[in-house]
């Protein structure tokens, strides 16, 4: 009993917020057991793209203008939107634990952006998922 209560003291809760047609932030870097609550959702809804979610990690599909909580148990790049407003490229990504060759993985998403069309919206956020990761020391700086 002590152990589960020390592990979930552990754990921590994060906020995104729908403002506009953006979630904010954009890019949430958490550990593997914390929580993310999606807030401020009247217009919005949470959908994984289910081709950029780690195995193992719970797919989320959140009915529109429901707040949610959601677990991230599974080491890896999580990506969602909005499905009403994919159009303005309104979604994210989440950062869970420390992904081995996350580089790799963002590369594995732009194939996906170039094969299945639905998903061209991520193309851009890709990008500044890239430039945000090797600005936290998280993938190395493209070699010149």
């Amino acid at each position: 009993m002590t152990f589960a209560l020390g592990t979930a003291a552990v754990a921590e809760n994060h906020v995104i917020q729908a403002k506009g047609v953006k979630f904010d932030p954009m890019f949430l870097y958490i550990q593997p057991g914390d929580t993310v609550s999606f807030e401020r959702m009247p217009s919005h809804n949470v959908e994984t793209l289910d081709p950029m979610v780690p195995e193992g990690q719970e797919k989320i599909m959140s009915e529109l203008g429901d707040n949610i909580t959601v677990t991230f148990d599974t080491v890896g790049i999580v990506s969602y939107k909005c499905t009403p407003h994919w159009g303005n490229r309104m979604g994210g990504f989440i950062v869970v634990g420390e992904p081995e060759n996350p580089g790799e993985i963002i590369d594995s998403y732009m194939a996906v952006t170039e094969e299945q069309k639905e998903y061209l919206p991520a193309r851009g956020l890709l990008k500044k998922l890239r430039v945000d990761m090797e600005k936290n020391g998280m993938i190395g700086a493209p070699e010149s």
